[in-house]
């Protein structure tokens, strides 16, 4: 997983059927932008950070423009 991936989540505070953009990576942790369906063609519900043993990679990538290099 890195920055970029687009992901999903069984976790309570994901509703069902979002996908999330991988913002930002911190240790064991990522902020995660949510939407409600696809990324770019949905509503952005928000960004919260997510531990990555609570995220599901879906091999998919994109370029968020806010993303932050490091």
């Amino acid at each position: 997983m890195q920055i970029g991936s687009i992901v999903r989540s069984v976790h309570i505070a994901v509703p069902q059927g979002a996908r999330g953009i991988v913002m930002r990576i911190l240790g064991d942790m990522a902020m995660v932008a949510w939407y409600a369906g696809e990324p770019g063609a949905s509503l952005q519900l928000n960004t919260e950070p997510f531990f990555l043993e609570d995220l599901i990679d879906t091999g998919e990538m994109v370029r968020p423009s806010g993303a932050q290099m490091h």
